[in-house]
């Protein structure tokens, strides 16, 4: 149970990180590749149904990113994922809840709070050096991330009430957050990128966190967690 939670908060953490600024992680050389070593060994070790099609598309992204910077071109990556998700001008893609979530769909919705009320619940806080809102699809998938470190951790430790807890919080947390809001964000991604890499980074997420969640609420059913 511990190695399972191990390696689906590597997959988190990757999703996050390619969500973010490519200056904060993607961008850096060999990133991309790495994230797909992470990405493929999980769809071994979960059987996690990731397309190898999108890993491919990561690693041609990463790849066609790379040469350009080296022939002394623009960052490819930066400049996809400003217009993608920043701007100038309208972004092509929102990467925040709120704006998926209820009829007034505003920055910094009601979903935006709860979210935050949410992480301090479980005593984590946002860095003080991130000016993006809580809502932002790298703060959830992070925190997804951290639930399942904290899990692993517990079940390491023999903690199996505290394990239980954590996996009871990540279910909690995809159910009314994450999971409602994520696929629908992935398909504009999808429609609207000239990125091979975050083409292959929405197609992942979408089927990552709908499979993990299918996945928790399985368990639960099954009274797996009951020690059924």
């Amino acid at each position: 149970m511990s190695a399972g939670a191990e390696i689906r908060s590597r997959v988190y953490a990757v999703l996050s990180t390619a969500f973010s600024s490519p200056r904060e992680g993607m961008g850096a050389p060999g990133a991309p590749l790495a994230a797909v070593m992470i990405l493929r060994e999980a769809a071994r070790a979960l059987g996690t149904p990731i397309p190898e099609r999108a890993l491919a598309a990561i690693e041609e992204g990463g790849r066609h990113a790379t040469m350009s910077l080296a022939q002394g071109g623009a960052d490819e990556l930066e400049v996809e994922y400003n217009r993608l998700f920043v701007g100038p001008g309208m972004p092509r893609v929102y990467p925040y809840e709120s704006l998926y979530r209820g009829s007034m769909s505003l920055v910094m919705g009601a979903s935006a709070g709860e979210a935050l009320q949410t992480y301090r619940r479980a005593g984590l806080a946002i860095n003080t050096a991130f000016k993006d809102l809580p809502d932002h699809v790298a703060v959830e998938l992070e925190f997804m991330a951290r639930l399942c470190c904290e899990e692993a951790g517990a079940g390491s430790a023999g903690r199996a009430d505290l394990a239980l807890r954590l996996k009871q919080e990540q279910r909690s947390f995809l159910d009314a957050h994450l999971a409602t809001w994520l696929p629908a964000m992935c398909e504009r991604v999808i429609r609207e990128t000239t990125s091979t890499m975050y083409r292959g980074v929405a197609e992942i997420a979408a089927t990552f966190v709908g499979w993990d969640r299918e996945r928790l609420d399985a368990e639960q059913l099954s009274g797996v967690e009951a020690g059924a």
